[in-house]
């Protein structure tokens, strides 16, 4: 009779860990295919990809010439598909749970170090669907960046 609870928690224990397993790859997933659609410069499969991204086609369509622009440099220093790491964080709200991943370029060629590094953050909400990136604006310090 004892044994019975102990195995429903066991179950439970190892069904949350599996879970947690397949939101991993999912997002992993997500991430691999937002690449393959910068690389390839792929804005209707970049979108596909953004939580509600007809209500920003501005962003989103400047946000990718960005990254295409400067995808081969960035990428040789990052390589996107081996470095995705995912974290944890909170929304505004400290009970909405998130996971990002996060990638963080200094320019090389900036030697006095005069420019803030190039932040891509791609944001996931479990409710929405973790193959969707959850917010449009994924990149930061781009402005001047390039030159």
């Amino acid at each position: 009779m004892k044994a019975i609870p102990l195995f429903i928690i066991l179950f439970l224990c190892l069904s949350c860990v599996s879970q947690e397993q397949k939101d991993k790859e999912q997002i992993k997933e997500t991430v691999t295919k937002y690449w393959k659609a910068v690389k390839g410069n792929n804005l209707p499969f970049y979108n596909s990809l953004v939580y509600k991204s007809e209500d920003y086609p501005g962003v989103t369509g400047s946000e990718l010439f960005f990254l295409t622009k400067h995808y081969k440099e960035i990428n040789s220093k990052e390589n996107f598909l081996e470095n995705i790491k995912i974290k944890d964080t909170v929304d505004v709200d400290p009970s909405v749970k998130m996971k990002y991943v996060q990638y963080i370029y200094k320019n090389p060629n900036d030697t006095n170090k005069l420019k803030k590094p190039l932040i891509i953050t791609l944001m996931f909400y479990k409710p929405i669907g973790l193959d969707k990136i959850y917010y449009p604006v994924i990149l930061q310090n781009h402005i001047g960046w390039g030159k």
